[in-house]
Formats: structure tokens, C-alpha cells, sequence
């Protein structure tokens, strides 16, 4: 192979060999560029298992995107030979990096935590490892860790214990071994089902060998290791090297529990394995910054203080010369380690973080308080305080209240106590965060929050008093189970996005107060509807209070009923037998109900069905990245209630998955709402807005409870009938090229002179920063732009123009803009150009909202930012500095929903970037509408976007922008992360930085 090449590639070195092929260094003649290729060998090509798992193998790492996993170019054939392009690891595996007798903790923490985070990232994706040892994890030049070789991964699946084949696709079965026997678990050594908890195994194994230098399981021969690994518990793990010290007992606790033999025994999550490292890391680091000062006098000073003379006075001065030294060292120590440790660290987990939420960001605020003591008022940490802490405002009725705080999803250790209310801007991790206010005498409080909309003003959480369950003081008869939602907490609002609702296509639905009232924690049960069914309640009309409306035709009471029987016939939920459900599912939430049931229930429990104003603001869909992920969506069957651990406010639980909720209000279709989706319903299902027959009884169908009390606002507008604009994009009429070029000519302007001045110019640390004004292209009006160039790199730079996200429509000043998720560009040696459009910024107008109308104020400024787009880029052609041949486009929301606008009437563009794209539901004039805008943009595009993005869902907003974009599918590329509305900076920056490359080519 060497010397030879396959398609476009140069075959310059063999790396290695493996079960699943030879690996070659290979050059790409068209970028310019090494990769690594892996090559399938004839004798497995020619078997189909093998050749399939390859295959599998492809597919898998393809949806795999973390810093830490090797990231898959391309799957190619050539010739008869299949192989894959992949990025190329220059340095050494940590098979030879460890040393004979392990590393030393801090080392080793260095690497353990970044390949946990990789796990954990591919096992959020169902993708199992299946080989993990130190020959697949590869230490770069830098340090970094990569995972490689994701061969035998496969889509982890739910497997009943009593199954004999294992798996879905019917390759994998129990007796067949995969995988290298010194770091198999049990269950993968007998050749049984695996899922996750078999690669924290093998990476207990890692972590053992890592600190000792050994493998606890290898012995002479495979019979023997197999053995060991399924009989022999090792001795804690210790370092050989007796210089080396003891380890910390929760390392030692760590490897103990991923090398449980029964899976169940390990931890449940890799999230929470790499949390526990990460702690330990943080703690560590912690140490190292506050460590004592250890010493001794001098000997020569010992003698003197033997001399009583001279004893007392040389005794201070001693003392007093040692203590500062020891002072001056421990400051030069632990400032050193915030510089060089701690804020590096900091940068990194925030850029690995996915918007404000996240593990990552939790852990950088913990090591930045450490941080911000050792070096107060250092403006790098004040940056990066910006990110990673937000003033959290708290108040309550009565006040004095103790309040702590965690971010969502911690554990119980992570609860901090925050003071008494009212707490008024006291800063708390930035992202969802869980509050609990406690007060003696009242009932406590739980909810959840987003730091970054959520705002508390007085009086706050009205508290109720304490009382038995049920009591008047406790709200009244019927509240056991319930929470109170107290009508003056915080709300959920965003300035650059106002929405009353927070679906998609449905936000600019005025906001309604909703007063007091409270809420089941949970779904209506089994049990629950049991009660139900045998007080008569499909017998008695007076809980059916709704006409039972079917098309043109309203039936009758007994019609009606004689739908709503169970299998047998009985009265009941459809999935019932004889009038009752399957025996042991008691805690089950009912399901099988149409929602005529689920009214007539609640009229006989004394409660009611929520509007969908009262199911939003309680749900907080806009807090689904966290949310999503811990919920029963994307499951095999409901869990029974209060079981799982996606919460939602005051409270709740489970109202992401398990069970669709039906609401009262109907759609403008003839369906009742039924929100956040059920646990086979996809991930995008908690933001949707959906709606169905209200005589549907389907086996997700369920539902929930309120309950009014005289503080609650009554009122006909809860309950209106909702409009819902939903779009279904691919099947919208086409317009007409020559309709569409009369669309072109609204963005024709005058070639008037730009009259340009630079009216700034500042040097930063990565970057130097032009303040630029020039002519607009109408109204006689002078616009901004800011320039942001390289520090290194040769010009003339390539230029990406960037187009800002809707919350530069409500700040008025743009002093202190920087190029935030656009400087990938500067660091990578390219200009980034921020032009302030009209609406922002400086230039602000009086528009509140992004959300498109058919208004003619809508049709105006989409024009209005069409011609500042252009003549922005004439700028450009201004300058010799910037290269106007080599133009990229980069949306940040809002600007990439600007997206198909401004490269489309812009032929310049040659490539575009977009960070959280997706299609507005909400529809405008024809002249600008978005979509045959999309169905023109040529450039290639890369789109990065969150698999739970309230904005833009997946199935229904983002996939239609990908598909219609008349961009070759072959120059399109879509990746989606596990987050909501958001994408990780590193990743953005590795993804764009590539892209680019390919398409505008590599920086000079």
C-alpha cells in the first residue's frame, strides 16, 4: 500500500494493524493535509460479519463529536477498497506513556477526566465502546487525550435477562467475544449483553494500571486472565513506587466500584463517574493552590537559639523571617497555580460546555471561587467569571427564608446554602440551577431555575404554613400530592425573545397571569384512576361536562361511552382488562385515556385539566437540555412516578416523557393539546406544541392535574382555542425563479460612496479591534462595523462576517462587543467582521422581537439588513488587508435564521457557518419569507446545532433548513450535539476552523 493511492489520498506510512484493519498515514491532495486512513483487509472484507461490523463502525464514530474522540473525515471506497479517513493523533498511546510504576495523581487526573467526559458523551448517544485499553486511547503533542478505534462499538440496547441472542441487529450473540480479554468486564468475558456499564469496567482497569503501573487482571495466558477477571477482586489500588505516597481513599473507592463484577453494582451513569474525577481533580488542584509552607530553620540557626543571650531576640527574628518567606513562597505558589492552572482549566470546561448549563460549567465555577480568592480583581477571571457565575435575585412571603441552591442534576453533596431571603444579586453558578426554600412553620419550596431569565422580584415565593396534609392551611382538602405554584415567583423571560408560550411557532401568544394553584407532582396513576373507575365515573354524567363533539356530529352520553371500554369491553383505559390494570403497575402513571376521561376525572377528584399556559409554566421547556436528557423520553414503557430524576419547577417531575399530558385549550384544528411527548416519542417531543383527537386513547396518553384556589385567575382567555401555525415545510408551494428574482430587486441600492473612517483602534490580548462607520445604503444614515484582525497570519486575511444573535436587538451600546462565538476567526488567523445592523445595538429601533409577522415593519428591516450585509462587504472590497475573494458567513440564532437572506442575495459569500439554524414556524409576507430564501443558498454550509432545541426542533425545523438548502449534499454538513440552544465553543471553533479550511483554504 505504501507509495500507492487510494482516491485523492497518498499512502505515505503504515501506523499499525488491527482486528478491524491496517491504518496508514495517508496525505489529502485536495486540503493539503495528513490523515489517517484505515483500510479494510481483503480477508475481511470478504466475510460479512466483519465487513458489516465495519460498516457500524463508520456510522457510529460519525455521530460521535467531543474533543476527546477522534473525529471520522469520510467513509470512502476506491477500487474495491472500503476505508475510512480520519483524523490523524501525531504522539503516543498511553499504553507507552505510563510509566513503570504509574502516574503521579495529578497526571493522571489530567487524563482520566477528559476520557471519562468522552465516554460519557458517546454512552449519552447509546454507543458503547467495547474495547477500551490504552492502545485505543492516544496522548497528542500537546497532551490531549483521543479515544480511537470505536471497531467494536455498537448502539447499545435494552436486553431482558432471560434473552439468549443478544442484540437488535442479530450479529452480536451471547457466547461471541469481542473485544481485548485483559480489559473485558465479566459479562463481555462470558459473552453476554453489554451496555455502558461494561466500558466504566474496562476503564476501571485503565484507572488501576494508570496509578500502578499494572494491569490487576493480566496473568500468563488468556484462560488465566479470563478467569481473573471473572473470580479475582484485586487488592485497592496503591501506587508500587513507595515515594509516590498514598492515594486519596475516593480514588481508591473509585476504581473499587467500575471494577464491581455485577454491572448493577457500578455507577449508574459515566456522568457521574467523571463528575466524581473531576471532583477530585478540582479538589486537588485546590490543594495544591492553599498547600502550607514546610520547612526547618537552618541548623546553624537551631545552635544560636541554644545561647541564652541571644535565644529570645534571634528567636523572633527567625521565626518572623521564616513566616515570610513561608508567606511569600505560599502566595507566589498558589498565584502561579491560578494563572497556569486554574484559569486554563476554566477556559477549557466552559468552551466544552454547550451554552450556560452543564457539569462543565459547575465545575468551573468551584474552581474559579478558589481562584478568584488567590487573585481578586484579575480581569482574565473577571471574563470568565462573566461565563460561568450570573447575580441570582430571591425573594419570599414571608422573608428570612434559608435558601441553598445546586445546579440541576447534582447530587446531594452539591447543595449550597445561598443566606436568607431576600438575597438580592448574590452570583451562583450560571445555568439551570435547583433552589430550595425552607422557612420554619411553612411548607418548604422546591423549584427550578434559569439564572439567566428566571427574575425573582418581591414578594416572591408566597410560603404556606405548615399543616397535615390536606388541611386548609395547606390549601384545602384534595392538595395531598400536590405543589403549590405560587402566582408571584419568578417567571421565565428573555428580553430578545418574549414569548407568553414557550413552543415553537406559538411564542408571540400574549403572556397570562396565572395567580396561585396547585399542581399533581406527578401523573395521575394507575391507583389514582382505579378510584375512579370503581365510584361509577363512567356512569355518572355529571363529571362528563363537555359535549362530546366528533367531527359534525355530537354524541349522545351513552354513544360516547360505549368507546371508551378496555379490552374486555369493561369501562376503563384502553390497555385495562376487566375493568382493572395489570397487577404490580399500581405507581404506573394511567395511560390508554382519551381526554374526555382525563376532564371527567379531574371534575371527580374536585380538580382540573391544566390550561397550556399552566402546563408551560411549570414545565419549563426552555430548560430542556438538562431536562431532556434525564427524562423517559426515548424509552421502552412508563416508569412508575417519582422514580426518575428529570424535575421540572416547584417541585414536578416527569413532565418531559413518560406520558403525554392532555391539556384543556384545543388547537384551531379540532385537537386538544397533549404536551411532552410520552417515552416512546422523540427527544424534540417536551417543546412541542402537539395536539390530537381529543378521542384518541393511545398507550402514551395521560395526564395530570391542577387545582384553583381563590387566589387563582379565572379567566376565558387559559382556555381559548390556540392557533397553531405549524409548517410543514417540504410541502409548501414553490415559488417561481422569476417570482423569486422580484424578490432580489427589494435589496438593490445606489453604489453611493462608503465615506469610511476608522474611528478606533484597540490592541487585546488575541486580536486588534477597528471601530469602523461608512454610509448606509438608505436614509441618509451612517452605520458601524467592527473589524476584528489577526495577530498573526499574513495578509490579506480571509473575512467572516458575522450576523449576531436577537439579543443584540435589546442592548443599546456596542463599546464593549468582542467577537465571543466568532473568535475561532482571529485566534485561527482570519478577520471577523461584526456589522451593527439596524435594530442593534446603537441603532436600535423600537423593534422588540425576531420572530417574523406578515407585517410591512417585518418586510422593511428584513431589507433594511439585506443592504447592510452588502455594503458591509463592500468594505471589504475596500481593503487590502482583507481578502474579498475568500468571504464566509457566520449566524449565531437569529443570524442563522438570517441565514438563507443574506447569502442568497449576497453572490460574494462563498461559505457559510451556521450555529443553531433551523425554519421559523411564525410566517411573513411572501416577498420574505425564509423559505424560498433557503431553497437558493448554493455555498456550502455547516450547520451546528442542540438535538433539544427549544427554538428550533430537530425533526421539524432543523432537519427541513438542512434538507431544503440547494447546497450538494455532499458540501452540507449537519452536527448536533446532546444540548438545547446552544453548541460548545470548542467544538464550534474545531468544526468552523475545519470547514473552513476545506472550503476557503487553510490560512496563510
Amino acid at each position: 500500500m505504501i507509495g500507492t493511492r487510494l482516491a485523492h489520498y497518498d499512502i505515505l506510512e503504515k501506523l499499525g494493524s488491527g482486528g478491524m484493519g491496517d491504518v496508514y498515514r495517508a496525505r489529502d491532495s485536495r486540503l493539503g493535509r495528513d490523515v489517517a486512513i484505515k483500510v479494510l483487509p481483503p480477508e475481511v472484507a470478504n466475510d460479512a460479519e466483519r465487513r458489516a461490523r465495519f460498516e457500524r463502525e463508520a456510522t457510529v464514530v460519525a455521530g460521535l463529536k467531543h474533543p476527546n474522540i477522534v473525529t471520522l473525515h469520510s467513509i470512502e471506497e476506491d477500487g474495491g477498497v472500503h476505508f475510512l479517513t480520519m483524523e490523524l493523533v501525531e504522539g503516543r498511546t498511553l499504553a507507552a506513556a505510563i510509566p513503570a510504576g504509574g502516574f503521579p495523581l495529578e497526571e493522571l487526573l489530567a487524563i482520566a477526566v477528559p476520557l471519562a467526559d468522552a465516554l460519557a458523551s458517546a454512552h449519552a448517544k447509546g454507543v458503547v465502546h467495547r474495547d477500551l485499553k490504552p492502545a485505543n486511547v492516544m496522548l497528542d503533542g500537546e497532551g490531549r487525550v483521543k479515544v480511537l478505534d470505536f471497531g467494536l462499538a455498537k448502539l447499545a440496547e435494552t436486553v431482558d435477562s432471560s434473552s439468549e441472542t443478544l442484540t437488535s441487529d442479530g450479529v452480536t450473540r451471547e457466547g461471541f467475544l469481542l473485544g481485548t480479554v485483559a480489559y473485558m468486564s465479566p459479562e463481555q468475558a462470558e459473552g453476554l449483553a453489554v451496555d455502558h456499564r461494561s466500558d466504566l469496567f474496562s476503564f476501571g482497569i485503565l484507572l488501576y494500571q494508570m496509578a500502578t503501573g499494572r494491569n490487576p487482571f493480566q496473568r500468563g495466558h488468556t484462560v488465566s486472565t479470563l478467569a481473573a477477571i471473572l473470580k479475582d477482586t484485586p487488592p485497592p489500588v496503591a501506587p508500587m513506587a513507595p515515594d509516590k505516597g498514598p492515594l486519596p481513599p475516593e480514588l481508591v473507592e473509585i476504581v473499587r466500584r467500575c471494577l464491581e463484577k455485577s454491572p448493577d453494582r457500578r455507577y449508574a451513569s459515566t456522568v457521574e463517574l467523571r463528575d466524581r474525577l473531576r471532583s477530585l481533580q478540582v479538589g486537588l488542584q485546590s490543594t495544591l493552590a492553599s498547600g502550607s509552607f514546610a520547612g526547618s530553620a537552618p541548623a546553624s540557626a537551631i545552635g544560636l537559639l541554644r545561647r541564652p543571650r541571644v535565644a529570645v531576640p534571634l528567636a523572633l527574628v527567625l521565626l518572623g523571617a521564616v513566616a515570610l518567606g513561608g508567606w511569600l513562597v505560599l502566595r507566589s505558589r498558589r498565584a502561579a497555580w491560578a494563572r497556569e492552572v486554574a484559569l486554563p482549566q476554566i477556559e477549557k470546561l466552559l468552551d466544552a460546555s454547550p451554552g450556560a448549563t452543564g457539569p462543565g460549567v459547575w465545575q468551573a465555577y468551584l474552581l474559579g471561587r478558589q481562584a478568584e480568592r488567590i487573585l481578586p480583581g484579575d480581569p482574565v477571571l473577571q471574563r470568565l467569571g462573566r461565563r460561568y457565575a450570573r447575580p441570582l435575585s430571591l425573594y419570599s412571603d414571608p422573608p428570612g427564608a434559608e435558601v441553598t441552591a445546586r445546579p440541576y442534576g447534582g447530587s446531594e453533596t452539591d447543595w449550597e446554602a445561598l443566606g436568607k431571603t431576600p438575597i438580592v444579586e448574590r452570583r451562583f453558578v450560571q445555568g439551570l440551577v435547583e433552589v430550595r426554600i425552607e422557612k420554619a412553620g411553612f411548607e418548604p419550596v422546591d423549584d427550578v431555575l434559569w439564572s439567566l431569565a428566571h427574575h425573582g422580584t418581591p414578594p416572591g415565593y408566597r410560603m404556606l404554613p405548615a399543616g397535615p396534609a390536606g388541611s386548609p392551611a395547606s390549601g384545602g382538602p384534595g392538595v395531598t400530592g400536590m405543589s403549590f405554584v405560587s402566582g408571584t415567583a419568578p417567571i421565565l423571560e428573555i428580553e430578545g425573545a418574549p414569548a407568553g408560550l414557550h413552543f415553537p411557532g406559538i411564542e408571540n401568544m400574549p403572556p397570562q397571569p396565572l395567580g396561585d394553584f396547585f399542581v399533581d407532582r406527578y401523573e395521575v396513576t394507575q391507583r389514582d384512576f382505579k378510584r375512579f373507575v370503581a365510584a361509577g365515573g363512567y356512569s355518572r354524567p355529571e363529571f362528563w361536562r363537555q359535549p362530546f363533539v366528533d367531527g359534525d356530529r355530537t354524541l349522545a352520553f351513552a354513544e360516547a361511552m360505549a368507546r371508551f371500554v378496555d379490552r374486555t369491553g369493561q369501562p376503563g383505559p384502553a390497555n385495562w382488562e376487566v375493568g382493572d390494570f395489570p397487577e404490580g403497575r399500581d405507581d404506573d402513571p394511567v395511560t390508554g385515556v382519551s381526554w374526555f376521561e382525563a376532564a371527567a376525572f379531574a371534575a371527580f377528584a374536585g380538580k382540573r385539566l391544566p390550561s397550556i399556559y399552566h402546563w408551560d409554566h411549570v414545565a419549563f421547556t426552555w430548560g430542556s437540555g438538562s431536562i431532556v436528557p434525564a427524562s423517559n423520553l426515548g424509552g421502552d414503557g412508563p416508569r412508575p412516578v417519582g422514580s426518575g430524576t428529570a424535575r421540572n419547577r416547584f417541585g414536578t417531575e416527569d413532565l418531559a416523557g413518560n406520558v403525554r399530558e392532555w391539556c384543556t385549550n384545543a388547537d384551531s384544528r379540532g385537537g386538544r393539546f397533549i404536551l411532552g411527548g410520552g417515552w416512546d416519542d422523540p427527544a424534540y417531543a417536551f417543546n412541542d406544541a402537539f395536539a390530537q383527537s381529543p378521542w384518541d386513547r393511545s398507550a402514551t396518553n395521560g395526564f395530570r392535574c391542577i387545582k384553583e384556589v381563590e387566589t387563582s385567575r379565572v379567566d376565558p382567555a387559559l382556555e381559548a382555542t390556540i392557533e397553531l401555525p405549524f409548517r410543514d415545510f417540504r410541502s409548501e408551494p414553490r415559488v417561481s425563479d422569476e417570482t423569486f428574482a422580484q424578490y432580489l430587486t427589494q435589496f438593490r441600492y445606489d453604489a453611493t460612496p462608503l465615506r469610511a473612517e476608522i474611528e478606533e483602534r484597540l490592541e487585546e490580548e488575541d486580536y486588534i479591534r477597528e471601530r469602523i462607520s461608512f454610509d448606509a445604503a438608505y436614509g441618509g444614515e451612517r452605520m458601524t462595523a467592527y473589524l476584528f484582525l489577526p495577530k498573526h497570519g499574513t495578509p490579506p486575511y480571509q473575512t467572516v462576517v458575522m450576523f449576531p444573535g436577537s439579543g443584540a436587538i435589546h442592548t443599546r451600546s456596542s463599546a464593549d462587543v468582542a467577537p465571543g462565538r466568532g473568535s475561532f476567526a482571529p485566534k485561527g488567523g482570519r478577520a471577523l467582521l461584526l456589522p451593527v445592523f439596524k435594530s442593534t445595538y446603537e441603532r436600535g429601533d423600537g423593534l422588540v422581537s425576531d420572530y417574523p409577522d406578515t407585517s410591512n415593519n417585518w418586510k422593511d428591516h428584513i431589507i433594511m439588513w439585506g443592504k447592510d450585509f452588502r455594503r458591509s462587504i463592500d468594505y471589504i472590497e475596500t481593503r487590502k488587508d482583507l481578502d474579498a475573494g475568500r468571504i464566509a458567513y457566520l449566524g449565531l440564532s437569529w443570524g442563522s435564521a438570517m441565514a438563507p437572506f443574506m447569502i442568497t442575495i449576497e453572490p460574494r459569500v462563498r461559505v457559510g457557518v451556521l450555529v443553531v439554524a433551523g425554519l421559523n414556524f411564525q410566517k411573513a409576507l411572501p416577498e420574505v419569507d425564509e423559505l424560498p430564501y433557503t431553497m437558493r443558498v448554493k455555498v456550502p454550509i455547516l450547520m451546528l446545532n442542540g438535538k433539544y432545541d427549544f427554538f428550533f426542533p430537530y425533526d421539524t425545523s432543523q432537519l427541513p433548513f438542512f434538507e431544503l438548502l440547494a447546497t450538494p449534499p455532499e458540501h452540507k454538513k449537519l452536527v448536533v450535539q446532546e444540548s438545547s440552544h446552544a453548541f460548545s465553543q470548542a467544538e464550534l471553533a474545531r468544526e468552523s476552523i475545519a470547514w473552513l479550511d476545506q472550503y476557503l483554504g487553510p490560512v496563510r
